[in-house]
């Protein structure tokens, strides 16, 4: 019994250690030296963004006096008789999204700008 407890401890001790305290193998490895180099920015090959090009739209304004000549007109027309309508309130809303995203572009395109300047910095 005490020879395979002496025995347990030593391989239980070898398999924590991982051999490392042995240099079976050859040599220890060498440490990893860090070396830091200074290098030049890489340009950003970015495109500039595009200018925001909304796509025409034709709005209607149905009232209770317009209303049967606005769907006469449609049907006239061929177009679908089927209306997407906006109370003043929605309309506002939808107004204010339109700011907010042109506001956001604004921004994304001065973050695009400054970027550009901190990598391709004009050289004189």
């Amino acid at each position: 019994m005490r020879i395979l407890t002496t025995s347990l401890l030593l391989v239980s001790s070898l398999a924590l250690s991982g051999c490392a305290g042995l240099s079976l193998f050859g040599e220890r490895e060498k440490p990893i030296k860090v070396v830091t180099e200074a290098r030049d920015r890489t340009p950003l090959a970015l495109p500039g963004p595009e200018p925001l090009r909304s796509r025409p739209m034709r709005w209607v304004l149905i009232t209770p006096a317009n209303q049967q000549e606005i769907f006469e007109r449609m049907q006239a027309g061929g177009e679908d008789l089927v209306l997407f309508a906006l109370t003043a309130d929605g309309y506002q809303q939808l107004a204010l999204n339109i700011a907010d995203l042109r506001n956001l572009l604004a921004t994304q395109r001065a973050i695009i700008a400054k970027y550009r300047e901190y990598y391709e910095p004009d050289v004189k």
